[in-house]
């Protein structure tokens, strides 16, 4: 039994008692046991420890401690704090950390035992006799390779089986795989054929026992759940199995009284085991900003120690002669003679200073806060839970709610930039209904036909009729009622038949060929049986001789059919792309292709079906060529393609098929509100140029006023790409090109008048303010004339006559990728993207053009290239975007995964989407709140958390920094250890609140104001400013806690800790304050926390340690002492007060003077804008709605400028030309080089939009027809008048 290469094994089958040998041999296959758990006993600790300390900030501290060590252990330095003072907290922060990945990792381990220990029935072939088979009950883990397997209905399948035995006819089994890929339709899967004529060789159970030992010869375990290759040797014969043989573990018995399979995958080796391996971890986008901050602050913290250790050296130099009480030793010669103290000290050289650094280094290692991960880790668990629970994002049809499956990326829903989107089952329902059909020169429609197609449509009734004929009418038929894989179930409530499809398209064709008069009322492995009455030939019976599958690559299927007859007839269906290659050409080609066109336009998706008859002998010696192909051992993959390609050329059309996928609810509205947050979306799509266009023009990813760019190569050639994209880069390179630069005509301008620059002034400084504030000052009836004239918007004199030539003009410098327009969109074709894909030049241009575009729809492309565009996008545009796939399908697992974020839909094709996703929904319309309001809100407090965390720790550094000019540089810590360590644990609280509960506005708000998206998508809260500015306010707040109390308490002849405990409750109380001011939301929880911190400190810490002698009698009595004195209660009312004061004050002359459009958004959230309708215009209007309201408050329009304040205000690192520069860019192109650069206007060139699919406005959307009687019901017949 060992294997015979790399790539096959070799197992003996368990038909008849093993051998020694073989019991031996057998035990070499692993167990069938599974574990998911990440540890165990053993491993748990060191593991568990490992992953801990690959967060930057844990090792810090372990290094801190160790430094620790060493500076109280030994002589080398000295440590200012003992070594428990950090290395207890961060043991604390460890142990709760590694108790959560313990606790997850048991419910791991007992989910993994439940399974292990479940039961199931093995075949005893040593105790069964032909009359009486015996089964015992084994545990799952204990199934070995060999065992022959009882499954009984219902039941789960414990391991990888090939199919031996069923008590279905022909012994087919009926298995449901909806844990393994979502699937819930029945799949078909047959015994392996060991007997005569290639059938099953066992009509009973008993059967298989006492033949002769018998082994399997098969592939090595891989992960591919659709490819199965194996030999059964049996009985002297030898059978080869594929993946209709094979029984997977994960899958359900359905409809099959019980079944007997081989076992040939165990635990480990079984496909959804080798299928389940973690996809690569995804680090959050402020994960990586914390840990970029955590090195600046520490250089900042070495910088901060170095100027400490040059003030000791200074002091040490001017005054260390007279510092004989601290055993300096060049002070050794100056000590008292009257005293004998000193005698026995051990006298220290000043060469040991630089041992300081050390001590300095340890005394400001509260630079960085110790307890941030795990106060991140808390935030990310709240936002996961507040998404998992948002019932405006359960799907009630459905029954499934929202789930973030990756807690630690809540925030970076509020940073995309990019959303990358499959169309079918996540823009669209997946729910396909059988609309239009082609046949010879006629097309069919069901119900009216409300298109504008340049042909009438004949009632879907006629087709029927054409059918009794014969012809190509009666073969459409049959090609879309024989050409399947459906499988018929019968309903237990009603007794009816219902068709199982492995897709929603195949269930259509076929309920729709039912509903013509071509009904399938019965199926087994090797004939098909249909009722032909509607078209009045009765019942018929197919046997079915082969069956070539779908896949990816070939986009086609086919099945070999004899007729009762005995006539051979081929029938596929496929792409049309793929078939009108391999189809003769015929009279009805030309009228085909227009009906394809037309069908396109309208959005349906096409299919075409095509025929080739076989005499007997023809049809027989193929049918040898294919079953020799399936036998084989070797190439077995290969061998069947080219058999398969001999045969599927030269086919005869017969017609073709238009299926309408009507879009999901609100999809349209949720698309418009994505891009108005500035998000940039990408439709990737295996649909046609045309459908995917007009699919785009329903779900307003493109605008009636954009102008399309189609890149497509011309007859499949490379170099028509290359030259095509060159000159799209050329032409809109012109912007960029201009012989006056911006700055100069920004000078010009502004010397035209002498309020130019307080014009320009306003623009900057008070853009966008509500009501009487909104740009200048201006009276009520000016403002009312200036509102009457903001619909004017583009078509005003004064912009109409601003001078074309310097229209397009930028600063000087600006790249080609830097622009960007609102009425641009980018259509390419999968071929192109073949060509680009690879060649650094081709991608470079592709990027430079698509950045400028709003939108760009990719059509016909694979999986594969679905994930390298993400790729693409990710790795090659800078600053690095956040990117955000979503799909619904096993297509899109690639680029879900690719992505920075991913988000599954849980729809129609299976869960794998959803089971390699961060986050999953049930409709593409929950994504805007995902992002609009979770993402937003998760990112702009856990930013604040961040924020503050390092601020609080950033002023008590600062000030032991300014305590150490007043102790010589000594080293000496103000605070005592005890106190100084639980500065992070009193604080703990206040910025946890901030980052679970904290809202800067109301979801009304943001849902309204979609520009507001910005400060996620900008990266506005977390930034190298942003982050100085804290750090500023923190040095200053520092100067101010530790300077006012030392103005007021000085050093007390109390006792230093006095004094230090002084400053330190300032301190508490002024960053409690301080946390007070940042918080927007306060709720019970917040309220009892935040006083809660306050008590933990004074009413419990305080009085309980300064009275514990025995454990610290250098803080005794501290807080008595220090409460009973009047200047300590002036400083805790005064300091914290004066720090809260300043910073409202800091606050009030940023939202005055330097605003953003979020300060804005907030006071009209807040109610504080008096007049918020010109807000509201300028937030939900655009650019030519703004410039009116420029124009209209008296402001010259300066369109340079214009483009400077939008970049300034919207801090856009692009700069946008509008629909009227675009125009004056196009204009003077011929039409023949528009044509050769794909350039179309949808405006001059009268191409359709949206607005002109009346089918999509009935059958889409709340309120909508659905389809009501025109949709096709199985077994019902279409009159003729449709």
């Amino acid at each position: 039994m060992e294997a015979s290469s790399e790539m096959w094994r070799t197992a003996c089958v368990r038909t008849a008692p093993f051998s020694q040998q073989e019991e031996a041999e057998c035990k070499k296959f692993t167990d069938n046991s599974i574990s998911t758990g990440k540890y165990n006993i053993i491993t748990f600790w060191g593991k568990s420890l490992f992953e801990q300390f690959a967060r930057l900030a844990n090792i810090y501290f372990l290094v801190i401690s160790m430094m620790m060590m060493v500076g109280t252990y030994t002589d080398l330095y000295d440590s200012p704090l003992t070594p428990w003072t950090t290395l207890g907290p961060l043991s604390f922060v460890l142990a709760v950390s590694m108790f959560k990945e313990g606790m997850e990792d048991i419910k791991r381990h007992k989910s993994d035992a439940t399974i292990n220990s479940t039961l199931t029935s093995v075949l005893d072939v040593e105790s069964s006799t032909p009359e009486d088979v015996v089964y015992v009950k084994k545990k799952w883990k204990d199934v070995k390779v060999g065992d022959i397997v009882k499954v009984n209905n219902n039941e789960d399948i414990p391991a990888d089986l090939v199919l031996l035995y069923s008590t279905e006819e022909e012994s087919v089994a009926y298995i449901e795989t909806a844990n393994i890929d979502g699937e819930t339709n029945l799949k078909i899967r047959n015994a392996a054929n060991t007997g005569a004529n290639n059938s099953p060789a066992f009509e009973t159970a008993s059967a298989i026992l006492n033949n002769g030992s018998s082994s399997i010869v098969y592939e090595t375990p891989n992960p591919y759940i659709h490819t199965f290759t194996g030999t059964l040797d049996f009985m002297g014969k030898k059978t080869p199995v594929d993946q209709g043989n094979i029984l997977l573990r994960g899958a359900t018995l359905r409809n099959t009284r019980f079944c007997l399979g081989a076992c040939v995958y165990t635990g480990s080796d079984t496909k959804i085991v080798q299928n389940s391996r973690q996809s690569r971890t995804k680090l959050a986008n402020i994960d990586s900003t914390v840990n970029t901050t955590i090195y600046l602050i520490m250089f900042a913290q070495c910088i901060l120690s170095a100027l400490t250790m040059v003030g000791y050296t200074a002091f040490e130099a001017r005054k260390g002669d007279e510092m004989w009480y601290l055993c300096n030793g060049i002070a050794q010669d100056n000590v008292p003679a009257n005293t004998t103290l000193y005698n026995s000290c051990t006298w220290e050289s000043s060469s040991d200073a630089w041992g300081y650094f050390f001590t300095f280094f340890i005394l400001y290692n509260n630079f960085i806060p110790i307890s941030l991960y795990v106060t991140v880790e808390m935030c990310n668990y709240a936002h996961a839970h507040y998404i998992d629970n948002d019932l405006e994002m359960y799907d009630e049809e459905q029954d499934v709610p929202a789930a973030a499956r990756t807690s630690n990326l809540g925030s970076d829903l509020g940073q995309v930039e990019y959303i990358f989107s499959d169309k079918t089952g996540t823009l669209t329902q997946n729910v396909m209904r059988f609309q239009k059909a082609s046949v010879g020169t006629a097309s069919y429609a069901v119900g009216e036909d409300t298109s504008d197609a340049p042909f009438a449509c004949l009632p879907m009734g006629k087709l029927s009729d054409e059918a009794r004929g014969g012809g190509d009418a009666y073969h459409f038929l049959a090609c879309l009622g024989l050409c399947h894989t459906i499988v018929l179930d019968e309903n237990e409530e009603t007794g009816e038949i219902e068709y199982k499809a492995e897709s929603p398209d195949e269930e259509a064709l076929v309920s729709a060929a039912a509903s013509l008069g071509f009904s399938l009322v019965e199926r087994t492995s090797a004939s098909m049986t249909i009722d032909a009455d509607g078209i009045g030939q009765g019942k018929k019976k197919f046997t079915v001789h082969a069956t070539i599958p779908f896949d990816s690559a070939r986009k086609r299927m086919s099945v070999l059919v004899e007729s009762e007859g005995g006539k051979f007839t081929l029938y596929s269906k496929g792409a049309d792309n793929i078939m009108l290659e391999r189809a003769k050409k015929s009279k009805s080609l030309e009228h085909m292709n227009q009906h394809l066109s037309a069908y396109a336009s309208e959005g349906l998706r096409t299919l075409v079906l095509a025929k080739k008859d076989f005499s007997a002998g023809d049809g027989k010696a193929w049918l040898k060529k294919w079953n020799g192909a399936l036998s084989a051992t070797e190439g077995r993959a290969d061998r069947m393609a080219e058999v398969a390609a001999q045969v599927e050329t030269g086919l005869d059309l017969v017609g073709a098929t238009a299926i309408e996928d009507a879009l999901q609810e609100d999809v349209a509205n949720t698309i418009a509100d994505l891009m108005k947050c500035g998000i940039k979306l990408w439709v990737l799509t295996g649909d046609k140029m045309e459908t995917a266009i007009n699919i785009g023009y329903s779900c307003k990813v493109l605008q009636e006023d954009m102008t399309l760019i189609k890149l497509q190569a011309i007859d499949g050639d490379p170099e028509s790409i290359a030259r095509q994209l060159g000159k799209l880069v050329q032409h809109f390179g012109q912007v960029t090109r201009l012989a006056k630069n911006f700055f100069e005509v920004f000078n010009e301008r502004l010397d035209d008048t002498k309020a130019g620059f307080q014009n320009f002034k306003k623009r900057v400084s008070r853009p966008l303010r509500a009501g009487s504030r909104l740009f200048s000052g201006k009276s009520r009836g000016e403002s009312e004339e200036g509102r009457s004239r903001e619909g004017m918007g583009e078509s005003s004199g004064t912009l109409e006559s601003i001078d074309e030539e310097t229209e397009t003009i930028l600063p000087e410098g600006v790249d080609l990728s830097q622009l960007e327009s609102q009425h641009m969109a980018l259509i390419i074709d999968g071929p192109s993207l073949a060509h680009i894909l690879g060649d650094r030049e081709l991608e470079r241009q592709l990027l430079q053009l698509a950045c400028i575009c709003k939108a760009v729809i990719a059509c016909r492309v694979s999986p594969s290239q679905k994930a390298l565009i993400v790729r693409l996008v990710k790795k090659n545009v800078s600053p690095t975007p956040m990117t955000l796939a979503i799909g619904d399908g096993a297509n899109d697992v690639g680029m879900i995964q690719e992505a920075q974020v991913g988000v599954g839909i849980s729809g129609k094709e299976g869960r794998q989407a959803v089971n390699s996703s961060d986050f999953a929904i049930a409709q593409f319309r929950f994504l805007r709140r995902l992002l609009m309001v979770h993402g937003r809100w998760n990112y702009r407090r856990l930013c604040k958390c961040i924020l503050y965390s390092f601020y609080k720790n950033i002023v008590l550094t600062f000030m032991l920094f300014f305590y150490g000019f007043m102790a010589a540089f000594s080293g000496k810590s103000l605070f005592e250890d005890m106190v100084y360590s639980g500065y992070n644990f009193f604080l703990g609280m206040p910025p946890l609140m901030i980052g679970m509960f904290d809202k800067d506005m109301s979801q009304r708000t943001m849902l309204r104001f979609h520009r507001v998206y910005m400060s996620g998508r900008e990266r506005m809260d977390l930034n190298v400013p942003t982050l100085a500015s804290w750090m500023s306010q923190g040095v200053f707040d520092a100067i101010l806690i530790f300077f006012m109390c030392y103005a007021v308490v000085g050093f007390s002849s109390d006792g230093m800790y006095i004094f230090g405990t002084t400053c330190y409750s300032a301190l508490i109380l002024a960053m409690m304050y301080r946390a007070a001011g940042a918080t927007f939301t306060w709720n019970p929880v917040v309220v009892f926390f935040w006083v809660g911190s306050i008590i933990l400190y004074a009413g419990i810490f305080l009085p309980i340690y300064s009275n514990w002698y025995s454990y610290a009698p250098q803080f005794y009595g501290v807080a008595y002492m220090m409460i009973e004195d009047s200047v300590f209660w002036l400083i805790i009312c005064l300091v914290p007060t004066c720090v809260l004061v300043f910073d409202l004050a800091r606050k009030l002359w940023r939202s005055i003077f330097v605003p953003t459009i979020i300060d804005h958004a907030i006071e009209v959230d807040r109610g504080i804008t008096h007049d918020t309708s010109e807000m509201i215009r300028v937030y939900e209007g655009d650019e030519g709605t703004i410039r009116g309201i420029l124009e209209a408050r008296g402001e010259q329009a300066d369109d340079g400028m214009y483009k400077w304040w939008m970049a300034f205000n919207e801090r856009l690192p692009k700069f946008r030309f509008d629909r009227r520069k675009l125009r004056l860019l196009n204009r003077n192109l011929p039409p023949e080089t528009r044509a050769d650069l794909g350039i179309v206007d949808t405006e001059t060139d009268g191409v359709q939009t949206g607005f002109v699919f009346d089918h999509v406005s009935k059958e889409i959307g709340v309120g909508g027809t659905g389809g009501g009687d025109d949709v096709f019901v199985t077994g019902r017949q279409w009159s003729d008048e449709g």
